[in-house]
């Protein structure tokens, strides 16, 4: 027995022409799936790691449709703005290159959102 293929489209308009690709640190996951849940955009966390700080992150993958992507941009730079945070030196990748004393610090960006935006041609839910 099959299973009936079913498209995006939906009562309440055409449908989702966007995959948004949200990454945020790992502790923010959770909040981003509920915050994307109450704009009523349907998301998919996949646990992910990397970056220049090697830390864990979370990836979600959204569908929307184009007039919506202004409205997550709005959302992810209010609900995840980057922070400054001082961080030992010794601690980052390339520091075995580096010929400074272990106990420097450097300001280094950290959380906030990284998003993708890219044409989805369809989306289909078999």
């Amino acid at each position: 027995m099959t299973t009936p293929e079913r498209d995006d489209s939906g009562p309440d308009g055409p449908a989702a022409n966007k995959l948004c690709i949200v990454i945020v640190p790992d502790g923010d996951g959770d909040r981003l799936v509920t915050a994307l849940s109450k704009i009523s955009v349907g998301a998919t966390r996949v646990g992910s790691s990397g970056g220049f700080l090697r830390r864990g992150s979370v990836t979600v993958f959204s569908a929307v449709q184009a007039e919506r992507v202004p409205e997550l941009v709005a959302l992810l730079q209010r609900e995840f703005p980057e922070v400054v945070e001082p961080m030992a030196l010794a601690s980052l990748p390339f520091a075995d290159e580096l010929e400074v004393p272990s106990a420097a610090t450097v300001d280094v960006r950290v959380g906030g959102a990284v998003l993708f935006v890219v044409p989805m041609e369809q989306m289909k839910r078999v």
